[in-house]
C-alpha cells in the first residue's frame, strides 16, 4: 500500500491514496504517489487509482480535479448504501457490495466500493478495507493481464461472488452439523444460538446478490441500455454467474429456515410434555392439599381430634383422593 501521506513532485498531495497502478497493453505497473499526476497526463494506457473516502482530501480532489463526469462524482461522494450501476459519459459508475476484508468474529459484513470507470480512468474508494480488492491485487501481483477497465471490474466482481461461494460451503456445513444433532437429539441444545447468526448472514448476502444480479441483468439487455457492446457483455457473464450463486444462497436459507421450523417444533413438543406432566402432578396433589388444608382448620368438632389415629386417617383420605383423581383421569384418557 502506498504510503498515505506521499507527495508528489507538482505539490500536490493524495492523503487518502491506498494504490494506483497505470496499465499498457494489460500490464499493470504500480505509481507511486510523486509521479501519480505525470502518469495521468501520459497518453495510452489506463490508471486505477483506489482510494480511502473517509479522507476529507480525497474526497476534496474527487470534488475538484477527478477526470470524471460530475454524475459519477456524486456517486463517488455519496453516503447512499444502494447498489447502483449508471451509465456516465465515456462509461459506467456505480455502488457494489464486498465482503470486509478484516472480518476477524466470521459475522460476514459487507462494505461497499463505489467507483467510476472511464477508458483511461478508473477511479474507486471504499470506507472500509473489501476483500475482492486484495484478491485483485493478489492477482495483479500474480501477473494478471486486464486488457480494460471493464475486465478489471468484472475481475473484482468475480472475487466477491467468490467469496460468497466460499461462505456459502461454510454456511451449509454449518446447517449439516446443526441437522444432524437435530435429528439424532429429541431436545435441542444450542441449536437456535448456532442457527441465528447462520440466517442472519444468508438473509444479508441474499438481498445483495439479488440485487446485483438485477443490475447486471438490465444492463445486459442491449434494448434497455445505451452502454457499450462489450460492458453489456461483462454484465451478461456476471448477472449469470451472480443468479446461481444468488440461488444456492436461497437454498441455504430454506434449509435454515426449515431447521428453525424444525427446531421451533421440537422446542414446543418438549414444553407441552413438562406442561403435561406438571399438570398432571398439580391435579393429583390439588385433593389431598384440600384435605390437609380442611384438617389444618383451628375447629373443635373437626373429626378424627378425639382418639387416636387421626392423622393416619387424615393420610387415607388425602391418598385415596389422589388414587381417585388419578382412576378418572385414566378413564378420561387424559392419562397415558
Amino acid at each position: 500500500m502506498l504510503d498515505p501521506d506521499s507527495h508528489d513532485a507538482d505539490g500536490g498531495s493524495f492523503p487518502g491514496l491506498n494504490f494506483a497502478y497505470r496499465f499498457h497493453d494489460g500490464v499493470a505497473e504500480r505509481i507511486a504517489p510523486a509521479g501519480l499526476r505525470r502518469a495521468l497526463k501520459e497518453p495510452g494506457g489506463w490508471t486505477w487509482l483506489h482510494f480511502s473516502l473517509d479522507d476529507d482530501g480525497v474526497r476534496n480532489w474527487i470534488a475538484q480535479e477527478a477526470a470524471i463526469p460530475d454524475r459519477a462524482k456524486a456517486i463517488l461522494l455519496s453516503d447512499d448504501e444502494h447498489l447502483v450501476l449508471e451509465p456516465i459519459v465515456g462509461g459506467i459508475a456505480g455502488v457494489f457490495a464486498d465482503l470486509l476484508r478484516d472480518d476477524q468474529d466470521k459475522t460476514r459484513q459487507l462494505g461497499r466500493l463505489r467507483f467510476a470507470l472511464t477508458k483511461d480512468l478508473v477511479v474507486s474508494g471504499r470506507r472500509s478495507a473489501l476483500g475482492a480488492i486484495a484478491r485483485t491485487l493478489e492477482a495483479i501481483d500474480a501477473g494478471k493481464r486486464f486488457p480494460d477497465a471493464v475486465a478489471l471490474l468484472e475481475t473484482i466482481v468475480g472475487h466477491f461472488a467468490d467469496s460468497v461461494a466460499v461462505v456459502a460451503g461454510e454456511l451449509a456445513d454449518t446447517l449439516d452439523l446443526i441437522e444432524d444433532h437435530v435429528i439424532d437429539d429429541d431436545i435441542p441444545g444450542d441449536e437456535p444460538r448456532r442457527l441465528a447468526p447462520v440466517l442472519r448472514i444468508v438473509v444479508r448476502l441474499h438481498r445483495q446478490l439479488a440485487a446485483l444480479r438485477l443490475l447486471f441483468r438490465r444492463w445486459s439487455v442491449p434494448e434497455e441500455t445505451e452502454l457499450p457492446t462489450h460492458i453489456g457483455q461483462a454484465a451478461g457473464r456476471l448477472a449469470q454467474r451472480l443468479n446461481g450463486l444468488d440461488h444456492e444462497i436461497a437454498a441455504i436459507q430454506e434449509r435454515a429456515r426449515l431447521l428453525q421450523d424444525e427446531i421451533g417444533a421440537k422446542l414446543a413438543a418438549a414444553t407441552n410434555r413438562n406442561l403435561y406432566v406438571l399438570t398432571i402432578v398439580t391435579a393429583l396433589l390439588l385433593p389431598p392439599t384440600l384435605i390437609a388444608g380442611l384438617f389444618g382448620m383451628n375447629f373443635a368438632d373437626l373429626p378424627f381430634t378425639k382418639g387416636t389415629g387421626g392423622f393416619f386417617w387424615a393420610l387415607a383420605l388425602a391418598a385415596g383422593s389422589a388414587a381417585t383423581v388419578y382412576a378418572f383421569l385414566r378413564w378420561m384418557r387424559i392419562m397415558r
